[in-house]
């Protein structure tokens, strides 16, 4: 009955809501843009090179008696994040939620990483959302509002070996949400960020060794892998108007700013 009661106040607190994700066409993503889609909201996601894994969520969406749209964007370049917002106001109107969800994870030494190496994780995981904030902010502002989630990590608090240039823009992301939040309140505007732990997605699987898993499960003992459900769970309710108390207000009232 709970859950009944749950899916009828979410789908009525996202109806008319336009929902902007991006990598969604995989993982976490995928699970993201479903949620939305199930309880209302108009969702958008972009993708950056896999057409049919794009399409194929747009599939799952429909057989659930949903839409979504489904945009080619290259998140690391930003005039193209510029031109992908452009396009979805065009068509939809303002964004009402973002969701900073592209990421890429691999696996390298520090003593093996090259420049390019460092900088192609680096901007995907850290300058994609600060170009995605920036390009639905104008729009958020002149409608009086709006709510982005980034999802970082727990490599962004506590390091991850093999993936030092991971960790170190997840951890950036975590400040910068800070750091935005903090900024945009005033206008109404929500920025919160969620860390999930190491979830069985694709974009972890086809990283994954065998030595690695049992290095991970025997650094998560308690929980072992995470579940989408959970995170997708999470950035509904800090989607939500009335159940969150701003971590923006929250801050500034205790640091006096």
């Amino acid at each position: 009955m709970s859950e009944q009661m749950n899916a009828q106040v979410d789908a009525a607190l996202f109806a008319g809501k336009r929902v902007l994700v991006t990598g969604g066409s995989r993982g976490i993503g995928r699970a993201i843009c479903l949620a939305f889609a199930r309880h209302g909201a108009a969702v958008a996601f972009c993708y950056r090179r896999d057409r049919a894994a794009a399409e194929e969520v747009q599939r799952m969406a429909a057989t659930a008696g949903a839409h979504i749209d489904a945009y080619q964007a290259d998140v690391t370049d930003e005039a193209a994040v510029a031109a992908l917002v452009q396009q979805v106001q065009g068509e939809q109107g303002n964004i009402d939620v973002l969701v900073n969800n592209a990421g890429a994870f691999p696996a390298t030494q520090v003593i093996d990483m090259t420049p390019d190496e460092w900088d192609r994780v680096v901007r995907v995981n850290l300058y994609a959302v600060f170009y995605c904030c920036q390009a639905v902010l104008p729009g958020m502002i002149a409608t009086g509002g709006g709510a982005i989630v980034n999802v970082a990590s727990i490599a962004g608090q506590r390091g991850s070996a093999r993936h030092a240039h991971y960790a170190a823009a997840k951890g950036g992301v975590l400040a910068f949400t800070r750091s935005l939040a903090r900024e945009v309140i005033e206008h109404n505007i929500r920025v919160n960020a969620v860390s999930p732990g190491r979830i069985a997605t694709e974009l972890l699987v086809n990283e994954q060794t065998a030595h690695e898993v049992d290095r991970w499960m025997a650094d998560t003992p308690r929980v072992g892998w995470e579940r989408r459900k959970r995170w997708r769970r999470r950035c509904s309710f800090w989607r939500r108007r009335s159940a969150v108390i701003s971590w923006a207000k929250r801050s500034r009232s205790m640091a006096g700013c």
